[in-house]
């Protein structure tokens, strides 16, 4: 692995996602530091009518949705964070005064909703569960225009995120699940195909990423894998 490290300063560096060191410091402090949704079903018997399939088991129709206005245009817009077998499911709906239209759905809870006069960040976590290893942290950006934009970090679940002094440095090779080189191939129980050892992805040119933490000679890092997609994973000084 080559390494280039070049320290800039916080807030103002861009990696390719388009966030700021600032703001995916942030966003990843409120995995360990969620900010619990606080549900108000003020006006949900006013909403045009729509139907969900994870509210089936409710014992009151309201039951885990959140009346909330996402893009100021004045009118409620609705949102579904709670059960929804094997999962928990977070659903999210634009009200546009004659039907709600649907514009996000996944497993997961909301870990944090942030509203501002550009509109509402939602920060949504699906854990790693049974034969699913990886944990999903998902942003959702809905914009005062009704525009959204989608971010998806993705982990292995048992990795611990810290956050020590976020810089973003240039790597190429092989990122890892754990701080370890582990090459031992194995049959995966639940889809049969062939895991390689502790292999994440591999980074075969030379990109921009941004250090979490160190541990000895490996680095945390997150690596932008476009605007859309991003990993957390470990990768070793050479």
């Amino acid at each position: 692995m080559r390494l280039a490290l070049a320290i800039l300063i916080l807030g103002l560096s861009t990696v390719s996602s388009g966030q700021t060191l600032f703001d995916i410091e942030k966003r990843l402090k409120l995995l360990n530091n969620p900010a619990d949704l606080v549900y108000d079903t003020t006006g949900f018997s006013k909403l045009p009518p729509f139907n969900y399939f994870c509210d089936g088991e409710n014992q009151h129709k309201w039951d885990n949705y959140h009346i909330v206005d996402l893009n100021n245009d004045g009118v409620d817009d609705l949102i579904y964070s709670g059960p929804c077998m094997p999962y928990s499911q977070t659903g999210i709906f634009l009200n546009d005064g004659q039907k709600l239209k649907q514009i996000h759905d996944s497993p997961g809870q909301i870990v944090a909703l942030e509203q501002s006069t550009n509109g509402t960040i939602v920060n949504i976590l699906k854990e790693a569960c049974c034969c699913d290893y990886f944990s999903d942290y998902i942003e959702i950006r809905i914009h005062s225009d009704c525009t959204v934009d989608k971010n998806v970090i993705t982990f292995e679940g048992n990795t611990e995120i810290t956050l020590d002094s976020l810089q973003e440095i240039k790597i190429t090779g092989t990122l890892r699940k754990s701080p370890e080189i582990n090459e031992i191939e194995k049959k995966d129980d639940c889809s049969e195909q062939i895991i390689r050892g502790n292999h994440l992805l591999a980074i075969s040119k030379l990109t921009s990423v941004v250090e979490l933490t160190r541990s000895g000679n490996w680095r945390l890092v997150l690596y932008p894998e476009d605007k859309m997609q991003s990993w957390i994973g470990w990768i070793k000084d050479e």
